[in-house]
C-alpha cells in the first residue's frame, strides 16, 4: 500500500482471511487511500486471526479513507467490541458509508440482548438487520445478505449445521436482492440451514453449490446452477439425472482421512456425467491416498478426459501421513501414473493434439481440448 501509485489511484479494495491464514497487521496503518470509495473485509469460520475493532476503525477512519462510499464487512467481534460498533465513525460520520456487514459471536449466553447494539446500517443508509444461531456461535447481519457466498470450510467439525432465526425484519424497508451465489451443504441434509436466514438464500440465484459428505438426490430447484463442487460426495453421482442441466463445470475432492471417503467407481461416474449435456469442464483432486490409482482405473480416466473441454487431475496432501517414508513411497507412484494417464489420453486423441501441463513434482496433470 505504500507503494505511491497504489495508494493515489486505488478505488477499491477486497481482503478475505481464510481459516489457516493468520496475517500480521502493518505496521503502518496511517497511509491514507485518497481515491478508495469501496472496502471489503471478510473474516471465513473460524479464521484463527484477530482483528481488533479498533485496528478495523483506525483502517476505516476518515483520515485513510476519506471518501469511502461503501463497506462490506464479516469480522468475529467480542462483547467489548459491541460496545464501540453502533458509535463509529464508520456508521455515523459525514462520509455517508453505505455499510453491510455479517458480525459473528462467539460464547455470548446473554446473546438475546446483544441486539440492542448491533447498528441499523449507517444514519445515512439505514437497513434491517436479522439474526441467527447454532450453538454457541451467534450471528448479526444487515438485509440483503451482501456477501457472494456463505463461508465455510472442508472440515466436517468446522460447518454451520443449525442456524435458528431470532429475528426477522417487520417494518421492511425495501431490500435488494441478496449478493450470496455460492451454496454450501454439508452431511446428509441439503437444505442448507441458511435458506431459514431471511433475505440470504434464492434458489434461482444459485451459481455455484458445493457439497460435502453427502450421498443423496438434489432436492432444491437451483435453475441457475453452473458449477458444482463434491467433497466425498461422489456417490451423490447416482443420482446425476436430478441434477440441474445447467452445469457447466465439476470439481471432485476426495478426502481420503475425512467422513464419507469411497474408493471412486470409475465407470459409473463417467456413466453419470455424460448424463449432464453442458458439462464441459471436470477437476478431480485426490487427498492423501495411501496408494495410486490402478492401471485399469487410468485407462477408464483417460477414456473419461477426452469428452471435456479442460480436464484436471490431481494428487494432494493435506493430513499427515503416519512418516514421511510412507508419504515418499506413495507419492513416488503418482508421478508415474500422471505420465501414464497423459501418454493414454494423447494416444485418443490423434487426430488434434490437446495441450498439456504436468506439474513440477509430478502430481498433477491440466489437459485443454
Amino acid at each position: 500500500m505504500s507503494t505511491p501509485p497504489l495508494f493515489k489511484t486505488l478505488r477499491q479494495l477486497h481482503i478475505c482471511i481464510s481459516y489457516n491464514h493468520s496475517p500480521k497487521p502493518s505496521a503502518n496503518l496511517s497511509i491514507p487511500m485518497f481515491n478508495l470509495h469501496t472496502f471489503t473485509l471478510v473474516q471465513t469460520f473460524f479464521s484463527m486471526y484477530t482483528i481488533e475493532w479498533t485496528l478495523f476503525e483506525t483502517l476505516t477512519s476518515s483520515k485513510i479513507m476519506p471518501i469511502l462510499r461503501r463497506a462490506n464487512v464479516s469480522l468475529f467481534i467480542d462483547i467489548n467490541d459491541l460496545n464501540r460498533i453502533s458509535s463509529s465513525a464508520l456508521f455515523t460520520d459525514h462520509r455517508h458509508v453505505n455499510v453491510n456487514f455479517a458480525f459473528n459471536l462467539f460464547n455470548c449466553p446473554k446473546y438475546i440482548e446483544m441486539t440492542q447494539y448491533i447498528p441499523r446500517g449507517n444514519r445515512f443508509h439505514p437497513r434491517e438487520i436479522s439474526r441467527g444461531h447454532q450453538y454457541n456461535h451467534h450471528m448479526w447481519y444487515s438485509l440483503p445478505w451482501t456477501f457472494d457466498e456463505f463461508f465455510h470450510e472442508y472440515i466436517p467439525k468446522q460447518w454451520i449445521t443449525k442456524i435458528e432465526v431470532f429475528e426477522k425484519p417487520i417494518k421492511l424497508m425495501r431490500v435488494d436482492q441478496s449478493s450470496l451465489r455460492t451454496l454450501d451443504a454439508a452431511g446428509q441434509i441439503l437444505a442448507s440451514p441458511i435458506f431459514s436466514l431471511p433475505h440470504v438464500a434464492l434458489s434461482d440465484c444459485i451459481e455455484t453449490l458445493h457439497l460435502s459428505y453427502y450421498n443423496k438426490p438434489i432436492n432444491i430447484q437451483l435453475s441457475s446452477l453452473r458449477n458444482i463442487t463434491l467433497v466425498n460426495s461422489i456417490n451423490c453421482l447416482n443420482y446425476c439425472s436430478a441434477f440441474p442441466p445447467t452445469i457447466h463445470s465439476m470439481r471432485i475432492l476426495l478426502f481420503y482421512y475425512l467422513p464419507n471417503y469411497m474408493l471412486p467407481n470409475w465407470p459409473v461416474i463417467l456413466d453419470s456425467l455424460s448424463k449432464l449435456p453442458q458439462l464441459s469442464s471436470l477437476r478431480i483432486f485426490m487427498y492423501d491416498l495411501i496408494k495410486t490409482v490402478d492401471d485399469k482405473s487410468c485407462q477408464m480416466i483417460a477414456n473419461m478426459a477426452s469428452k471435456f473441454r479442460d480436464f484436471d487431475f490431481c494428487f494432494r496432501y493435506k493430513f499427515d501421513l503416519k512418516s514421511d517414508s510412507e508419504f515418499d513411497a506413495v507419492f513416488k507412484d503418482h508421478p508415474k501414473f500422471i505420465k501414464q494417464l497423459c501418454d493414454r489420453i494423447l494416444k485418443l486423441s490423434p487426430d488434434k493434439q490437446p495441450c498439456y501441463s504436468i506439474e513440477d513434482e509430478g502430481c498433477g496433470l491440466t489437459m485443454w481440448f
